[in-house]
């Protein structure tokens, strides 16, 4: 089996339309809940990925292979978005092209993450997810995450409540 080689860098703002994208198409790939097919859902998430990767005040960085974005991630705070001042140690997005999904993108993305987290000294790493995307908390355990909060919070990209899984990591 040959594998592809890919590698990160910064997003930059030519890539916005790519990111959006990809975020969209990642999303649709794993819709677990019938209220996420709502053509109303739909629009507000696509939307919701436009207007983030056009003006993203989040540190931004996407996986390339062969010229190509496949994925990416972003960190901000989780508490206070966009505030630099606040210490960006929430990773906020992770999207994967569908086929490139299962492949190490994600685990390298977030591995980024967490160095310049640590670079920044900041202590703890957050990262939460949709309490039914069971390939996602898989991967964010085998990576060291630990659960630390199970509820319902309001997604204003869905629209809708979502029962979500926050996880934290320490950061040595």
């Amino acid at each position: 089996m040959v594998k592809t080689a890919f590698h990160l860098r910064n997003m930059t703002a030519s890539e916005a339309g790519a990111v959006a994208r990809i975020g969209y198409e990642a999303w649709k790939s794993n819709r677990v809940h019938q209220s996420w097919f709502e053509p109303n859902v739909e629009t507000r998430v696509e939307d919701g990925f436009l207007t983030f990767a056009g003006n993203p005040d989040a540190d931004v960085i996407v996986a390339v292979a062969a010229g190509e974005i496949i994925g990416w991630g972003a960190r901000d705070s989780r508490e206070h978005p966009g505030d630099r001042s606040r210490g960006w140690n929430y990773i906020s997005d992770i999207w994967i092209a569908p086929h490139w999904q299962g492949k190490g993108v994600g685990s390298a993305l977030i591995g980024e993450l967490l160095a310049r987290m640590r670079v920044e000294d900041l202590g703890v790493a957050g990262i939460e997810t949709d309490a039914s995307n069971d390939a996602a908390l898989s991967l964010y355990k085998r990576l060291g995450f630990m659960q630390v909060w199970h509820g319902t919070d309001f997604s204003p990209s869905l629209g809708l409540d979502q029962t979500k899984v926050r996880l934290e990591k320490p950061l040595p």
